[in-house]
C-alpha cells in the first residue's frame, strides 16, 4: 500500500550581530552573548480516546463487551498477563507460583498493591474474584474462558491462593489472564447491574465518571504498585461513525481512533497497526448436505482469491489463513502448511469427484458485527459460484445469526463467522470450533475429538505441540471451514502519540505517551 508522505518545509533565518568601533587605534574586546535560555514544551499528559460505542457496565468480570474493555483494561489487573512481546503469559498480581499437584495450583499474591480507595489487595480478594465469575448464578458472558477452573480458596500461609481445576491444564496461566481482580468488600452481595458505572479496581488508572452518553473519565493512581504511567488522564468518548472518529482526529479534538477502515488510512495524521486477533472464516455442516463431501469442502477452499479479496478488501491489512485457523505466534501453529492457492480447475475437478449435481447451498452470514463481513460474504459467494457452487446467500439478523449458531439443529450449509484468540493457544480456538462439544462445531470426529482431549490435558510442551501440528495436518486435508483471512487491527493517532500497538489487540494507556 502506498503511504502519503508529508514535506517539511524548514526555514532557516540568518541573524547578523553589527558591531561599532570604539576607536581605529582600540581594539575593543571580545564579546559573546550568551542565547536566551528556553525551557523545552512539557509532553501532553492527558488523551483523548474515541470507541466505537458506549460501554454497557464497568463490571470487568460480566460483560463480553469490547467497547468496555477498553476501559477496564486500564482501572483493574489479572494475576497473569500476556506478555506482548513473547505472548506468554507473565506474572502481575501474583508475584509467583507452583503446580502443587495435577489439579492444584498456589499463587503467591504480590505484597504493596493498593486498590484504588487506599486499602490492600488480599488473598482473600484474589480468591473471591475467582469464586465469582466462575459462579454459574452470576451469569458471566465470559464463564467459557474459565471451565477448567472448579474454585479457589486462601491458602495457609494466608498470602497465596490455591486454585483448583478439573484436571491438568497447560494453559490456566492464560486464562488468568482475562479473570480480572476485584475487591471482595466493593463487590461482595451486589449484582451486577448495581456496579454498572462504578468500578473499584488496582489499576494504573482509577475511574473518575461517567458522562451518559458522551464520555469516561479515568486519572493516574499515584499509588500503583507499578511504573508510573506518562498518561496521567484519559477520557474515552463514544463515537460510533468511522468517518466521524476521521473528522475528530484530523481536527485535534481526539488523540486515537481506534478500529478505523482502511480506506481511512491515508488520512490519518499517524497510521498505528499490529496483526490481530480476528480470523475471519466460514463453517462447514457436516452433519448433512453437500458439505459432508470431503472433496466439496476442499473444492470451496480453493475456489477463493484469498489474497485478492484482502488487497481489494482490507488494502493489505488482513493476510490469508495459511490453510488452517490461527495464525503465526499460537501455540500449535503449524509453519509448515500454505494456503491452498486460487485454483477454479482445481475446485471444479474435486466437485466433479463429488458427485456434485447444482444442489443448493446455503450461506448464511450478517452485516455489520465485524469489519466489512458483509462485503466479504458477497465476494466469497460470487467467487463460489463462478467456481460451480449454486449458492444462495442469506443475510439476518445478529440474533438469529447467534440463535443459528449455537443450535447445531439449524446448521447452515455454510455459515460466515468470525473467531479471535486471546490465549494464542490452538486448544482454544480446536476445542470451540472443531470438538464435537465445542458450541460453534459443524462436525462431530471422534478422531479429532480424543487428540483434542488428550492435547488439553497433555503438560508435557513438546508433546502437546506436536499434537495441535498433526491436527493442524489432518484438517488441512480434510477442512472443518474455510480458512479466510486474519487481520491487521488499524488504528489512527496524532502526530505526536508515542504507541507500539500490540499482537493481543491490547490498548494499554499506561503504554502511550507523547513526543
Amino acid at each position: 500500500m502506498k503511504k502519503h508522505l508529508s514535506i517539511l518545509l524548514v526555514c532557516i533565518l540568518v541573524f547578523g550581530l553589527i558591531a561599532a568601533g570604539c576607536g581605529q587605534k582600540t581594539e575593543p574586546a571580545a564579546t559573546t552573548t550568551a542565547p536566551a535560555a528556553t525551557t523545552p514544551a512539557a509532553a501532553k499528559t492527558d488523551i483523548v480516546i474515541a470507541l466505537q460505542g458506549e460501554p454497557t457496565s464497568l463490571d470487568p468480570q460480566f460483560p463480553d463487551d469490547g467497547n468496555m474493555r477498553m476501559v477496564t483494561w486500564q482501572v483493574f489487573e489479572p494475576l497473569f498477563k500476556i506478555d506482548a512481546i513473547t505472548l506468554e503469559a507473565a506474572p502481575c498480581l501474583a508475584a509467583d507460583y507452583k503446580v502443587v499437584d495435577d489439579s492444584n495450583w498456589q499463587f503467591t499474591i504480590r505484597e504493596g498493591v493498593k486498590w484504588h480507595d487506599g486499602t490492600a489487595f488480599t488473598a482473600e480478594d484474589a480468591a473471591y474474584s475467582v469464586n465469582r465469575v466462575i459462579d454459574p448464578a452470576f451469569g458471566s458472558q465470559i464463564l467459557s474462558d474459565f471451565s477448567t477452573i472448579k474454585g479457589a480458596k486462601v491458602g495457609d500461609d494466608g498470602k497465596s491462593i490455591i486454585i483448583t481445576t478439573d484436571g491438568p491444564d497447560p494453559i490456566l496461566l492464560k486464562r488468568l489472564t482475562k479473570l480480572d481482580m476485584v475487591q471482595k468488600a466493593f463487590y461482595e452481595g451486589k449484582k451486577t447491574e448495581e456496579v454498572t458505572k462504578v468500578a473499584m479496581g488496582c489499576g494504573p488508572y482509577v475511574f473518575k465518571s461517567w458522562e451518559q452518553g458522551k464520555s469516561i473519565e479515568v486519572e493516574a493512581f499515584a499509588d500503583y504498585w507499578g511504573e508510573k504511567p506518562a498518561i496521567t488522564k484519559a477520557t474515552f468518548r463514544f463515537i460510533e461513525e468511522p468517518v466521524t472518529r476521521l473528522s475528530a482526529l484530523k481536527t485535534g479534538e481526539i488523540n486515537i481512533a481506534v478500529n478505523m477502515y482502511p480506506e481511512y488510512a491515508a488520512d490519518m495524521p499517524k497510521i498505528f497497526t499490529e496483526v490481530g486477533l480476528e480470523t475471519y472464516w466460514i463453517r462447514f455442516n457436516q452433519f448433512s448436505g453437500v458439505m459432508k463431501d470431503k472433496n466439496m469442502r476442499l473444492a470451496a477452499n480453493y475456489a477463493i482469491d484469498l489474497q485478492g479479496l484482502s488487497d481489494a478488501l482490507f488494502l493489505g491489512y488482513a493476510a490469508p489463513c495459511q490453510g488452517q485457523m490461527g495464525r503465526k505466534g499460537y501455540f500449535g501453529y503449524n509453519d509448515s502448511l500454505a494456503d491452498y492457492g486460487y485454483d477454479p480447475a482445481k475446485a471444479a475437478e474435486l466437485m466433479k469427484a463429488a458427485g456434485y449435481n447444482g444442489e443448493e447451498v446455503e450461506l448464511l452470514s450478517e452485516r455489520g458485527r465485524w469489519l466489512k463481513d458483509g462485503e466479504l460474504t458477497e465476494a466469497i459467494a460470487a467467487q463460489l459460484t463462478e467456481a460451480g457452487f449454486n449458492v444462495t446467500t442469506k443475510f439476518v439478523s445478529w440474533n438469529e445469526w447467534l440463535d443459528t449458531l449455537f443450535d447445531k439443529a439449524k446448521t447452515p450449509d455454510m455459515q460466515y463467522s468470525s473467531t479471535s484468540n486471546e490465549f494464542f493457544d490452538m486448544d482454544r480456538t480446536y476445542s470451540a470450533l472443531v470438538a464435537s462439544t465445542g458450541t460453534q462445531a459443524g462436525l462431530n470426529n471422534p478422531e479429532y475429538d480424543a487428540i483434542i482431549t488428550a492435547a488439553r490435558k497433555e503438560m508435557d510442551v513438546a508433546k502437546r505441540e506436536t499434537m495441535y501440528k498433526d491436527l493442524a495436518a489432518k484438517l488441512h486435508d480434510d477442512p472443518f471451514a474455510m480458512y479466510l483471512l486474519v487481520l491487521n487491527d488499524l488504528h489512527g493517532g496524532s502526530e505526536n502519540l508515542n504507541w507500539a500497538p500490540r499482537q493481543d489487540s491490547r490498548v494499554y494507556v499506561s503504554e502511550l505517551s507523547f513526543n
